[in-house]
Formats: C-alpha cells, structure tokens, sequence
C-alpha cells in the first residue's frame, strides 16, 4: 500500500504528458489544416462551394533511415481531404513541409470534378492555377505564367527563356488510370543539371497535381567538373571491387559490362537536408544476369569531386533512377498506395524507468488506450461542411 501515492504520481505525470502532446497535435493540425484548406478553396480551379469538405486523415509519415545523404523530411504533414457533392467526390491529399504546401493530389473519385470556371484548355487552367498561387505562396510566378503564352497543350516541346525551361508532355493514356495527361514542368538549368522547380499535371482536361520543389529544395554549389566521360570511367573502375551478398556463403563480383548501353545522366540530389547538388546518375548494364536477377549497376558520382557516394545493384524489373524528380512523382501520387502518408498521427511513445516503483502494467495499458482513444478521436476532423 505504501507505493499507491508513487503510482498515482507516475500515472498523473503521464496523463498529464499525453494530453500535452494531444495538445500540441492538435496546435500542429488546425495549423496544417488551414493552409491546406485555404489551398484548396483559393488556388485550385475547384467550385469548393458546391462541395462538402471534409478532413479524413492527417499524418507525419516515417521514412526510413537510408543512409548518410538523405533529405530531411521529419517536418512533413500529410492531410487528406475528401470533396463531396451530390454528383462528384474528389479525394485531395496535401503535403506540407515545415508549413509550407509541398505538394497536392486532387482524383475524382465519384463523376467529374466541378471546376470553378470555364476554362479553354489546361494552358489557361495552368495560368489561372498559377496567379492565385502568386496571392497564396508570396512567390513570384510571372515567368511561369507568361511562359505560358501562345502554346499548343497537346504538343510536345520545350519553351526556353534564360535559363528557365517549360517543358511540356502529352500522353494520351486514355483508358488507364492516368487518362490523357499533360505535364507542365519548369526546371532551372545550371551547367546542364536541370533543377526542378515546380510540375502542374493534368488528366482527361482536369487538374490532378502539383509538386511545388522551390519551397522544398534550395540550390548548392551547382559546380560540374566531371564531364560525362570521366564519370563513367570512374563507375567503371569502382566496381572492379565492387560485390553483393546473396546469402552468407555467397557473395557475387567480377562484373562484365556491355559499354555500349552504359547510361549516364546528370541529375540533382540532396545530401544533407533539402540542398541540391548535382551528380552523375550512371547505369552500366551487365551483358548477363547476375545471381538475385541483377542485370544492371547504378553508380552516383558527385559531379564536383567525382567521388562515388552509391552503388546499388539493380534486379530484374527494378528502378532504374535512384530518384525520381518532376512529373514522375505524380504518378507515384496517383496510386491508392498511401497508408504510409496517410497514416494516423499517435502519441509518442512514453518510457518511465524507475529503480523504485514497480508500475502495474495493465493500469499504464489502460491509460494507452485512453490516450490513443483520445488522440484518434481529437484527428479525424470535419473541418467543413458547405450545402450545394
């Protein structure tokens, strides 16, 4: 009976640091959801007054540790929306990063998607998109909407002014989920490295994504000097020593490579944080397959120095670009595939050691089920309900 009071203490204490970091969830999710909300009610070329808007999921994801260059993504919220009328349901998924919208996912879910106005076609949707996200960023965005002047959506090409790039992508991918897609991508290229800026995408005529990378990367020392040439001698000579391990007793080496189809390309990456360098993305193809069904190895060479930071076999059917940047995330974007972003945020886990009292577990397990009871309960929102 004599430890009673210490328990009690201990379970107030964490009580007490539960609802603190309830309270700082929610603190973190009002202030999430509002940019994002205030996104999507005035920037995207949605009618949202015709919908019910409703707030299904918000999350931090988890990424895992993969290795010393890595860009920093602990500060990532992920909101999920689902816009629903009588005829139409569009699920939108935000991403915010320290704050700031990162990047955001609009499919129809049920009919089609109610647009805000008429539009002649995804150019002047683009254009539209872009000046209210002027108001809404504080970005300057008159280059990327005069670069939109006078172009033919459906045709491929490239606009060029200075050295900022549109490039412009249609495929007709009607019938998947996809549909016939246009892609606005803007880059800023420095010493041939295109460094993304921002992608608009759209499917069947109608707005899907946007990935927004100047808010989320910042340029370092774009500095080449490793031309194309030294950086595949360079991948060469590095896997002369170069091997994998298949099992304990089976390591694989001794690669012969057909240089014909070697691929080398520069691209940017991060290193620490979310600053961009440029490096030499190489790909030396082996003439047969490599136990594991490895066909191919992938290199990244830093292209100032010309040191290899990565080697990575890559297996049958695998990825061939250890990073994927511009409209190619939208595709990833695309897929239902989201339990990771979209998972739940949960309390931190509470760990108590004490050489003196000895706390009954089934009492610390049902202050947990409270707390997460509490916490689930506190994030699945309705931020906002409008009538037709």
């Amino acid at each position: 009976m004599k430890k009673t009071p210490k328990t009690i203490c201990i379970i107030f204490l964490l009580a007490v640091l539960a609802v603190g970091t309830i309270s700082m969830a929610q603190a973190s999710i009002s202030t999430a959801q509002e940019k994002a909300l205030t996104f999507i009610e005035n920037v995207l070329p949605i009618d949202t007054s015709k919908y019910n808007i409703t707030l299904v999921n918000y999350g931090i994801p988890k990424l895992p540790d993969i290795g010393t260059y890595k860009q920093n993504d602990a500060n990532e919220e992920v909101l999920t929306y689902s816009l629903e009328s009588k005829d139409s349901t569009v699920k939108v998924v935000c991403t915010l990063n320290n704050g700031i919208l990162h990047t955001c996912l609009a499919d129809a879910k049920k009919g089609a998607v109610i647009a805000d106005k008429t539009y002649a076609n995804t150019a002047d949707t683009a254009k539209s998109l872009l000046e209210k996200y002027q108001t809404y960023s504080k970005l300057d965005s008159t280059e990327l909407v005069q670069m939109l002047a006078n172009i033919v959506p459906t045709k491929n090409t490239t606009i060029t002014s200075g050295d900022l790039s549109l490039i412009i992508t249609h495929k007709d991918l009607s019938g998947t989920a996809f549909g016939d897609r246009v892609d606005y991508r803007w880059v800023r290229t420095i010493n041939g490295c295109e460094y993304p800026v921002l992608s608009i995408a759209f499917s069947d005529g109608t707005f899907y994504g946007l990935i927004d990378q100047q808010t989320h990367y910042t340029i370092g020392d774009p500095t080449v000097n490793i031309p194309r040439e030294q950086a595949i001698e360079i991948a060469m000579k590095y896997i002369q020593n170069y091997s994998y391990r298949i099992s304990d007793e089976r390591v694989v080496s001794d690669f012969n490579v057909t240089e014909d189809k070697t691929v080398a390309s520069l691209v940017p990456t991060v290193k620490e944080g979310n600053v961009l360098y440029p490096y030499w993305s190489v790909i030396l193809y082996l003439n047969q397959t490599y136990p594991g069904s490895v066909t191919s190895l992938l290199l990244g060479i830093w292209a100032d120095t010309g040191e290899v930071f990565f080697c990575n076999y890559q297996a049958y059917g695998g990825s061939n670009s250890p990073i994927s940047t511009g409209s190619e995330n939208l595709e990833n974007m695309k897929s239902d595939n989201t339990s990771n972003a979209e998972s739940q945020i949960s309390p931190s886990p509470l760990s108590s050691e004490t050489n003196e009292t000895a706390i009954d577990l089934g009492i610390v397990a049902v202050i947990a089920v409270v707390v997460t009871a509490i916490t689930v309960a506190t994030i699945t929102l309705i931020v906002k309900k409008r009538s037709k």
